[in-house]
Order: C-alpha cells, then sequence, then structure tokens
C-alpha cells in the first residue's frame, strides 16, 4: 500500500466516523453539532498543510473567521441598508485578505471559510467553536491513522507518491 491510497483509506474511513458521530449527536443537541461544519474544519485542516502546524493555523484561521463572521452579521445589523452591510463586508474582507500576512492567520481560505460558516449558521458561535475544532482533531485523526497504516501495510522498495 502506498502513501496516498493509506492517506486516502485512513480519510475516508475517520470522516465517516465523524459523520455518523455529528449526526447522531446533533438530534439530541441540534443547535450544537453539524458534520458539515465539522467537515469545513476537517478540510481547513488540509488546506492549512496537515500535520502540527496546520492544525494550529487552521485552527486560528477558522476561528479568526468565525469571530469577523459574526461581527459582520452584528454591525450589519445596525441598519437594513444594502449598501451598508456590502460595505461592512468590503471592510471586513479587506482585514482578512490583510491578515493572510501574520503567520496564524496566513491561509485565508480557512480565514474566509469560519467566516462563510458564521453566515450559514446565522452567527451560531458555539456550534461553530465545537465543531471547527473537532473537525481540525478529526483532520489530524486522518493524518495520524494514515501514517500508521502506511507504515504497517507499505510495499518494500516503494516511493512514498505510489499507489
Amino acid at each position: 500500500m502506498g502513501y496516498i491510497m493509506a492517506s486516502a483509506l485512513s480519510s475516508g474511513l475517520i470522516s465517516g466516523i465523524w459523520t455518523g458521530i455529528a449526526n447522531y449527536l446533533s438530534i439530541f443537541l441540534p443547535n450544537l453539532f453539524s458534520s458539515w461544519v465539522g467537515f469545513v474544519g476537517i478540510t481547513s485542516y488540509f488546506v492549512a498543510g496537515g500535520k502540527k502546524e496546520g492544525f494550529i493555523r487552521s485552527l486560528t484561521s477558522n476561528l479568526t473567521g468565525v469571530l469577523i463572521g459574526c461581527i459582520i452579521i452584528a454591525i450589519s445589523s445596525l441598519s437594513e441598508s444594502v449598501v451598508f452591510g456590502a460595505a461592512v463586508t468590503g471592510v471586513f474582507t479587506w482585514l482578512i485578505c490583510y491578515l493572510a500576512h501574520i503567520d496564524l492567520t496566513k491561509f485565508s481560505t480557512c480565514t474566509f471559510m469560519g467566516g462563510f460558516s458564521a453566515f450559514a449558521t446565522g452567527g451560531n458561535w458555539r456550534l461553530l467553536l465545537i465543531c471547527l475544532v473537532c473537525g481540525n482533531i478529526v483532520g489530524y485523526l486522518c493524518t495520524l491513522f494514515g501514517d500508521f497504516l502506511y507504515s504497517k501495510f507499505k510495499k518494500k522498495n516503494s516511493t512514498e507518491e505510489e499507489w
């Protein structure tokens, strides 16, 4: 088994487990669990490069995006003007792009993912906090399990890119 296959199998299995757990918990805690928000965290983890550094950067960027998204929602609610809402969104979009110059928030894609998740949930920051953290942890578990599978089942004399 090559590294790519081990990573793919691991990601599929762990993500399936996450979906089952999150969907089960969302029945009892509908305002605190959402499997799709967890997938935002998982995706962000991989976008940020995975491993420990990607975990930290992804989580920091996601939660910064949630904060910015909730601020946009709060400020935009002060006026019903479409122009006002657009201006507020424009200013904070600039901020997200500017934050890409800071090491911990340099993955603006992850910051935007946190922000649009805030919009999608109507600013339910509790759900976002729980599920994005869980999603990042699930992403990290995908990496750990993929590395484990590769170490146990790799072909002798194979290259890492091999399927």
